[in-house]
This record gives C-alpha cells, structure tokens and sequence, in this order.
C-alpha cells in the first residue's frame, strides 16, 4: 500500500509540474512568439517576403510580409503604347493639329527586352538589330539609361515581381526660321515589361 501511495504522490507531482509548462513558440524572433511560453513545440513562424523575386526576399520566412521590388533583373516588353500630339501654328492660325495613339502589335515591341544589372550596367535586346550595351542610374522613381547615341530617362510608374511598369514623356516648341510657324510637340510612351 505504501508504494501505491508513493507511486501516486510521485505522478500528481508530475502531472502538476507538467500541467504548469507551457508549450509555444520560444523564439522572440518568430511572427507568433509567446512570452508565456518555456516549451517550443516547433510552432514558430517567422514573417518577411515570401517572393524569390523581391530584393527583400527571405528564404525562413513562412508569414508573408511587405516585399521589396527594384529594377534589377532581365524583362521582356509585353505592351507599348505612344502618344504623340503635334500643334503647328501660323501667326495664330492652326495648320496642323492632330493626336495621335498607337498601340504596338506584341510582334513588333522595340527594345524587346532589358537586362538590368545591379553593377549599373544594362542591355538593351532589338527584334532585328543587335543588342545594345549601356549603364543606368536610378533616382527616386527616375531611371536614365545611357545608351551609345542617346539617353532615355523613364518614371517608374510600378514595379512588382513580375511587372514593371515605365512612362516617359518630352515636350518641344520650336519656331521654324523659314517660315515663322509654331511647332509644338509632345511625345509620351507607356512602356510595360514583365521580369524573366
């Protein structure tokens, strides 16, 4: 009898000791982290950017949180749209007006694609003309791209993991010596790219 009595004593002890433990993410790190908790029972969880194509991307990240884009990486045009409106004017009178919108057909997107390296370098890919070497430089939601012959600076209007999305616009106003005609001149392109 005396050892059944111990044997009992012996498994309330440990039925309260373990009833008192609490089992839960330990890791202060983790997404659900418990402060009350002095088990881990494998539980946690940890939050960050789940997308392989964010520059933020965290490969332990099992929560999904805010991702980080940029405009690293190799991208295919899949949409270009221009606009062009042309103003020609002779002492007040109009001779030309016209505005004109073009969407190209997904055959003939030029460039058709870019490669952006994050050491400032890019490559610009034509349909039928060899590849075109040049660098970039990004300010805010500005990108230049220095190319052989010219430069070309877009706005960032988005970027995602697979898209990114470019607008660039220019205004001219000339006055032609000959014949004393007002040309104005304003020229837009939409221009969105999806990422490899």
């Amino acid at each position: 009898m005396k050892n059944i009595i111990k044997f009992s004593f012996v498994l309330s002890l440990a039925l309260i000791f373990n009833s008192c433990a609490k089992e839960g993410c330990t890791d202060p790190n983790a997404y659900n982290y418990s402060s009350e908790a002095d088990t881990d029972d494998g539980s946690c969880t940890f939050q960050g950017c789940t997308d392989p194509n964010a520059v933020n991307y965290d490969s332990l990240a099992t929560v999904s949180g805010e991702c980080i884009y940029d405009q690293v990486g190799s991208w295919n045009s899949v949409f270009q749209e221009i606009n062009i409106n042309l103003t020609m004017t002779l002492l007040g009178f109009p001779l030309i007006d016209t505005t004109f919108t073009q969407n190209v057909h997904p055959d003939s997107l030029e460039p058709s694609g870019i490669d952006v390296f994050s050491n400032g370098n890019l490559i610009i890919h034509y349909n039928n003309n060899p590849s075109e070497d040049g660098t970039w430089t990004r300010t805010n939601d500005m990108l230049e791209m220095n190319l052989q012959d010219t430069s070309l600076v877009f706005k960032i209007d988005s970027v995602s993991g697979t898209l990114l999305k470019l607008s660039a616009s220019q205004s001219e106003s000339n006055i032609d010596p000959t014949t004393g005609a007002s040309v104005n001149y304003d020229y837009g392109i939409i221009w969105d790219l999806d990422r490899n």
